[in-house]
């Protein structure tokens, strides 16, 4: 018997409606639900998944259908033979495909449901659903994430992978309960992007060799910081490609893969059966690893694993949440890692943020605003790049992301600075005196360079007008007293 008949008389057991076969076509019968009648079925529990899958289902129930539709968590773009609920999830995920979004906001409020996308960074309205489509439209995600559809008190966390014509594309997501039902958003990995190259990361001259540089020392471990959806990920996996050989054993713990890379080990976490950053990063040093890359430090322990193993021989890159490069360093001792592993296994730092790009197409030049001809230190005639809007970036004035960093190379100085418990004030100064430019001068020299505007700046990067001199009023840094030998006794 074929499983989607199995499954149709399942159905009939659990929902007490009559199903019988009316005909044959190929392994799947077409069934014919025999119900008491349209409006007692309407208030029977059955009819809310039902409404998930079958087409037109409210306004033609009882109705006669292809059993193959229970069978299919589809391909996105196939209409037909879909249920309401499954035409809308489908078309919402085809269209935030279609426009570049990073991430799908459904949002339940008092008498709609609100749909968003996340373009470039920037939250937009996509439409409104009447709010007898929540629960629907909630149930089927549930569905196809393989969650708890009757599970509406606690959070919860899914994956799928589905297929947008051409595209595959995992989605990440998740569901908390908020005041007016559900909330759910989805984060889309499309995997069909190829991973980057150093030379596309927007890295300016100084700051590439200052990484490259860092990437190819033989131990140490590297950070890389920034706020969720800054690009930490993909400039991670722009060293590993950098860096992969025949020669090297390079192994990941991540959570979860993001790019499936050819050459390189990549493992992930799994909480839910206790596979911790913590025990996977345990593991992979039993596999005789030459560089080791661990998703995100989340907590004490697997950031000791990780010094420890920075200081026995191995390149180890990882990403931390901070604010920039230099509260990395505090944030670490925050969580519980003692300074002296701190200093004696970190070697760089790399802070990052995505601000959007112009739109090359319909960007113009402009004078700057006072407050902007005194951020850029320019004169009040200069011209400036500001966005305009077109079809092409549609409206928005902006076409894409680009990144900003800084990048620090821990040397000595910084080293000790660390075990004296220097604030971040005084590590950044510390790391400015030895090179690094500073994450808002990267950005200024962007916005000067006609890539980005000053308004997207302001957004994503903290730039004050007195951080220029900045510099003259930080305290002074801690003496560092030279190391004395001990004593010898005979």
């Amino acid at each position: 018997m074929p499983y989607s008949t199995v499954q149709a008389i399942k159905w009939q057991k659990f929902t007490s409606i009559h199903v019988k076969a009316t005909g044959c076509s190929g392994n799947f019968p077409p069934i014919h639900f025999v119900t008491k009648g349209t409006d007692w079925f309407r208030g029977h529990p059955a009819a809310l998944f039902f409404g998930l899958l079958v087409p037109d289902f409210w306004l033609h129930s009882p109705r006669r259908f292809n059993v193959q539709d229970l069978n299919r968590i589809d391909s996105v773009g196939a209409r037909s033979a879909q249920g309401p609920a499954v035409q809308m999830i489908n078309a919402m995920i085809s269209e935030a495909v279609r426009v570049g979004a990073s991430d799908i906001h459904i949002e339940p409020r008092k008498t709609v449901v609100e749909i968003r996308f996340r373009v470039d960074g920037v939250m937009h309205v996509w439409k409104n659903l009447p709010k007898d489509m929540q629960d629907i439209c909630t149930a089927r995600v549930k569905v196809m994430s393989d969650l708890d559809i009757n599970e509406k008190r606690l959070p919860q966390d899914g994956r799928v992978t589905i297929n947008v014509p051409g595209r595959t594309i995992d989605l990440r997501i998740s569901i908390l309960p908020v005041l007016y039902g559900e909330k759910i958003v989805m984060r889309l990995l499309d995997r069909e992007l190829s991973v980057r190259g150093l030379e596309q990361l927007d890295f300016s001259p100084y700051n590439k060799s200052a990484f490259d540089d860092l990437i190819h020392r033989p131990l140490g471990l590297i950070l890389v910081t920034g706020p969720t959806g800054s690009g930490k990920t993909t400039t991670l996996y722009a060293a590993l490609n950098t860096l992969k050989s025949k020669t090297v054993n390079i192994v990941t713990c991540e959570d979860p893969i993001e790019y499936d890379m050819d050459g390189i080990n990549q493992s992930q976490v799994f909480d839910k059966v206790g596979l911790t950053f913590a025990r996977q990063l345990r593991s992979i040093l039993r596999q005789d690893p030459d560089i080791i890359l661990v998703g995100e430090i989340r907590d004490a322990e697997t950031a000791e694993i990780a010094f420890r193993a920075a200081m026995t021989g191995h390149l180890v890159l990882s990403t931390l949440h901070s604010n920039d490069a230099a509260t990395s360093v505090t944030r670490l001792v925050d969580m519980g890692v003692p300074p002296f592993l701190i200093s004696s296994g970190l070697i760089g730092m790399v802070a990052q943020r995505l601000v959007r790009r112009l739109c090359t197409s319909c960007r113009r030049q402009a004078p700057p605003t006072p407050r902007q001809a005194e951020l850029l230190n320019i004169a009040p005639t200069d011209l400036i790049w500001h966005p305009v809007g077109c079809q092409r970036c549609e409206g928005t004035g902006y076409k894409g992301r680009l990144a900003v960093h800084e990048v620090v190379r821990a040397d000595e100085k910084f080293e000790r600075l660390i075990m004296h418990g220097a604030t971040a004030s005084q590590l950044r100064q510390a790391a400015e005196s030895i090179g690094m430019i500073p994450i808002r001068e990267d950005a200024l020299n962007k916005i000067r360079a006609g890539l980005t505007s000053v308004d997207d700046v302001m957004r994503q990067v903290y730039v004050r007008l007195d951080d220029i001199d900045a510099d003259a009023e930080l305290p002074p840094l801690p003496a560092l007293e030279a190391p004395t030998a001990p004593a010898l006794t005979s």
